[in-house]
Order: C-alpha cells, then sequence, then structure tokens
C-alpha cells in the first residue's frame, strides 16, 4: 500500500508539471487542441456521410456505432493525451543512449519512461465522445443503468493499448533507429473503429484474440447494446492482465540488450 501512495503521489506531481508546461506554451496547446478538433469533426462526418448512403455498416447503423466511437473518443484522449509523448521518446533515447539518467532512478524503469509526460491536446476527444455516448444512449433507447461499463471499458482497454504501444516501442532495443514504431500502433489502432465482421478469417481471429484492437470499443458497445452479455467483460480483463504482464516481462528482458551513452 505504502509503494501504491507513493507513486500516485509521484504521477501527481508528473500531471501537474505536465499542465504547466503545457499551459506554458499556449499557442501550441490551442494548435493541437484544434488539430483535435478537426480530426473528430472529419471521423465522425465520414461515418455520417457513408451512412447516408449505406444503411448499415456489417449490423450496424449510425445511431448504434455512435456508442463504439463514443467509446472509442474516450479511450483516445487516454492513450494519446497520457502516453503518445513517452511512447514516441522511448526509441531515441534507447538509441542515443539516454535511458541511463532514467534507469538509475530508484524507481521503476517502466513507471518513469511510461509516465514522464502528459499531453492536453486530445481534451476536444473526451467532448465528442461524451456527445456520441448521449446521442448513442438516447437513439437506442439504453437504460442509463449500463453507463457503469463505460469506465470498465476504458480502464482495461486502456491497460491493453498501452501494453500493445509498450511492447511496440520496446522494439527499439533490438532494431537501432526505430523512429517510427511508435506509429505502428497509432495506425494499427485505427482498426478499432471499424466492426470486426468486416474482415475475413483469419484477420477477424487476430483482432480478436491476438491483436485484440477489435474488442477494444465495439465488445463494450455490444454489451450496452444487449446483443451479448455481461460475462463478456470478463473478456477485455483476461487480456489486459495478460498483455499489462507480457508488456512488464518484455520490457525487463528487452533492457538486458540495452547499450548506455558510457558504454
Amino acid at each position: 500500500m505504502k509503494t501504491l501512495i507513493r507513486y500516485l503521489s509521484l504521477y501527481r506531481k508528473v500531471f501537474i508539471q505536465s499542465v504547466m508546461q503545457n499551459l506554458a506554451y499556449p499557442q501550441n496547446f490551442m494548435t493541437w487542441m484544434m488539430v483535435d478538433i478537426a480530426w473528430a469533426i472529419v471521423n465522425i462526418g465520414f461515418f455520417r456521410i457513408l451512412l447516408f448512403t449505406l444503411p448499415e455498416i456489417s449490423g450496424w447503423n449510425f445511431d448504434q456505432l455512435a456508442i463504439p466511437l463514443g467509446i472509442l473518443y474516450l479511450l483516445n484522449t487516454l492513450i494519446w493525451g497520457f502516453f503518445y509523448g513517452n511512447m514516441n521518446a522511448i526509441p531515441q533515447m534507447v538509441d542515443k543512449g539516454e535511458l541511463d539518467l532514467l534507469l538509475t532512478k530508484p524507481v521503476n524503469s517502466q513507471f518513469i519512461v511510461s509516465t514522464r509526460q502528459i499531453g492536453l491536446g486530445s481534451l476536444p476527444s473526451s467532448a465528442a465522445g461524451a456527445y456520441l455516448l448521449w446521442y448513442g444512449f438516447q437513439a437506442n433507447a439504453v437504460s442509463w443503468k449500463m453507463v457503469f461499463i463505460i469506465p470498465l471499458a476504458l480502464l482495461f482497454s486502456g491497460i491493453i493499448s498501452y501494453s500493445l504501444w509498450l511492447m511496440t516501442v520496446t522494439l527499439s532495443f533490438w532494431t537501432n533507429r526505430l523512429y517510427n514504431s511508435p506509429d505502428l500502433f497509432a495506425h494499427a489502432v485505427d482498426i478499432s473503429r471499424y466492426p470486426v465482421t468486416i474482415f475475413r478469417q483469419p484477420f477477424r481471429f487476430m483482432f480478436t484474440f491476438i491483436l485484440p484492437f477489435a474488442i477494444l470499443g465495439f465488445l463494450p458497445a455490444e454489451i450496452i447494446l444487449g446483443r451479448i452479455g455481461l460475462v463478456w467483460l470478463f473478456w477485455p480483463l483476461g487480456l489486459a492482465v495478460l498483455f499489462s504482464f507480457l508488456s512488464s516481462r518484455f520490457w525487463q528482458f528487452s533492457l538486458k540488450r540495452y547499450q548506455s551513452a558510457s558504454s
């Protein structure tokens, strides 16, 4: 318990410092927020325009799609705001041998490389997500009792996303100058915006069980809409535990290959 309190206290200080850094450069902060707003409009508009032509996408009309898209926009705020800057910095630090300073800190190395900075430019995505969820609940006459699914979905999906992203950038320990490794996950996670049923086998299996992007938003949405039972929540829970363990072990294993600036 003391260790948990210690890390929460440390993270609180990191969060405050990151907020101050964001506000110290208001032009950059506002630019990123405008980019995020534009991106949200484009993405929502894409599905709206597409479903003007097609009645549905693999059994999902726009009113139903609003729920998984809303969850994914909230998830987007979490993974881009809390993880992108940190994941993006890891390959560069590994290549330049700049991890030494962090590895000598009296804290867990995975924790410190994952939490050094926080971006607030993706905050508009949370507003877009909240609106889409409100619209989806209203349009589909979903009981507001089901709202408890959303924080659980964000927790499980956030852990899965972080773990997959960390394992992706950790490949930089094995391949020099792999600076674009953070973008591999960033592009792959776009798969989560579409129903898994639009894919053929074996891709459907892969995106559900191996690289489970398909369950990040659509599985909790199916539970909310009553298409599947609550018992399916154990699937993302189990994957979150599994991938969290695998990413931690892979990080510790890959550190053995790290060559510091002094070596």
